[in-house]
């Protein structure tokens, strides 16, 4: 079956082999339109076999969305952005936590079925709140909450669209954009 090489990847428990597969299927076919069905006969197992890791198709999305919020969340609530050397810092955790996420970024950035989810609706818009704070502050001026925007935007849509790319080149390229739209005379250089 294909791509069925890296859900059975060495040494993956059959939990990872599950969220694999699932991962592969929610971005191939839509979330809504993947069932358990389809996942565990792609791995070869039994719907029960299936439920004994997972009780339901929610607990599966769950699963695979909730580390990368948890490791938004990380990241803003660091201390918050004041120099040019904490805002370097800052995007290059940022950039690297979703290139090492792409896929997932991917489903969330694409599936609507996934971001409206009841499991993820919430936790998404909070995260992004948090890292928006966490980059201009908690009032900030219309200018910078649009610059914002448009940088977190952008480096999602382009380590999305570039996915398969050199990470390196994408880390660098996305790094140096964003530090040239968000610097401000207002940071010290430190």
């Amino acid at each position: 079956m294909p791509g069925e090489e890296a859900v059975q990847a060495a040494g993956a428990s059959r939990r990872e082999q599950i969220l694999a597969s699932a991962l592969e299927l929610f971005r191939k076919q839509g979330y809504d339109r993947t069932s358990l069905r389809e996942i565990s006969e792609r791995l070869g197992i039994s719907k029960s076999g299936l439920y004994h890791h997972f009780e339901a198709k929610d607990d599966l999305i769950s699963s695979l969305v909730g580390p990368l919020l948890d490791r938004i969340h990380e990241i803003a609530a660091t201390p918050p952005v004041e120099t040019e050397e904490d805002l370097r810092a800052f995007l290059a955790t940022y950039i690297d936590t979703f290139i090492e996420n792409r896929e997932v970024l991917s489903l969330l950035a694409n599936d609507v079925g996934v971001r409206n989810h009841s499991r993820v609706s919430q936790r998404l818009a909070s995260v992004n709140d948090e890292i928006y704070h966490h980059i201009t502050g908690v009032e900030p001026e219309l200018g910078a909450t649009v610059r914002a925007a448009q940088v977190l935007i952008g480096l999602q849509g382009a380590i999305i669209r570039y996915a398969a790319a050199d990470p390196e080149v994408v880390r660098d390229v996305c790094l140096r954009t964003a530090l040239a739209a968000l610097s401000s005379p207002n940071r010290s250089k430190r």
